[in-house]
């Protein structure tokens, strides 16, 4: 005696791709919610940060300063270096701010945020990878800007603000 079929090879084929359009549409939802970056950027976004350029001290309530340079390398890529101290003579790091296929990142040792937002008077970006803050620069007037900082990795959220003063 042969045994039944119990599910058809086209019944079979038709649950996978309900399966598979399930989760694809579980995943887009997911990324739409953890707030992934959707928009596009141009060379001209970039440039928009220009007031960037320079060499800033940062101060946040009852935390030490902070020592940071940025340099547009070219249209598409800006250097940051992070110093030890005022003199700026040594540096402890960097990193870059750069335009790739249409998204503008941040990129620190192995972390990366991608910026859901650049306009003329800052940016914010959210986590992309070996990340979990979220951070946004706020120009606040010429020679001075915001950063601030959000992370929730303890399960609780922390919110630190700098105050950046140009030196240089």
């Amino acid at each position: 005696m042969r045994p039944r079929k119990l599910f058809s090879t086209g019944l079979i084929r038709a649950a996978v791709v309900l399966v598979g359009l399930t989760a694809a549409a579980g995943g887009a939802s997911a990324q739409s919610q953890r707030g992934l970056p959707r928009a596009r950027f141009g060379v001209a976004d970039l440039t928009k940060l220009r007031w960037l350029e320079g060499r800033w001290v940062g101060s946040a309530d009852g935390g030490p300063a902070i020592y940071e340079g940025y340099h547009f390398a070219n249209d598409s890529t800006v250097e940051i270096t992070y110093f030890a101290d005022s003199t700026f003579a040594r540096s402890t790091g960097g990193g870059r701010i750069y335009l790739s296929v249409g998204r503008v990142f941040q990129s620190v040792g192995p972390g990366l945020w991608g910026a859901a937002h650049v306009d003329n008077d800052g940016a914010y970006f959210v986590p992309e990878r070996n990340a979990s803050n979220t951070f946004s620069w706020t120009l606040d007037g010429p020679g001075m800007w915001t950063v601030t900082m959000r992370s929730s990795a303890t399960g609780r959220e922390r919110v630190t603000t700098y105050r950046m003063r140009r030196v240089r």
